[in-house]
């Protein structure tokens, strides 16, 4: 009976670990042509992390006045003080996993639940992932970046709205434009 008994345990915990990173996932594609409202290192500033299709949009304006936006390997930097755009090209970003399926790319390696509260680390390369979902409202709560162990974003999500990024209306054609891909 005890080996029944470790058996079901094993099992239950595996399963509970599978459904909250499903749960994860399933926040994480839910949020096509949606707007995070974030607070990042309990900064006052609001920031945005935007995501459009197969455009990522994160929006400091409040703390630099910058709005990058990412797509595929492109990075954009619109800089609002010097009124450039800096237009870079990268691999992959830290904000690649909020991309269909780009959180499948890491390794769960420890979930931790404590009441309606689970954090669940994932790891890829050096980059550590650390996800706090809150199991009632169905939504991460927080998440923290990692790489090497140099903090890359920490934020807590403070809401989740419609897709809210109104600086697409500007006009940037008087911009200076630096393109550094490669």
């Amino acid at each position: 009976m005890k080996k029944y008994n470790i058996l079901i345990f094993l099992f239950s915990l595996l399963y509970s670990q599978n459904t909250i990173s499903d749960n994860i996932v399933s926040f994480i594609d839910s949020l096509n042509n949606k707007t995070m409202v974030l607070s990042i290192d309990s900064s006052e500033h609001e920031t945005k992390l935007s995501i459009l299709d197969d455009k990522i949009y994160f929006d400091t304006f409040s703390a630099n006045n910058d709005i990058v936006t990412i797509e595929g390997n492109e990075i954009k930097t619109y800089d609002f003080d010097s009124q450039v755009i800096i237009i870079e090209s990268a691999d992959e970003t830290f904000l690649d996993l909020f991309y269909k399926q780009g959180l499948l790319k890491y390794k769960i390696t420890n979930t931790d639940i404590k009441d309606s509260l689970s954090l669940v680390t994932y790891s890829l390369d050096s980059r550590v992932l650390l996800i706090q979902f809150d199991n009632t409202l169905k939504q991460i709560s927080s998440i923290e970046i990692q790489d090497e162990d140099i903090s890359l974003l920490n934020a807590k999500v403070i809401d989740v709205i419609n897709f809210d990024m109104p600086f697409l209306a500007n006009d940037f054609a008087s911009w200076q434009t630096l393109d550094w891909r490669d």
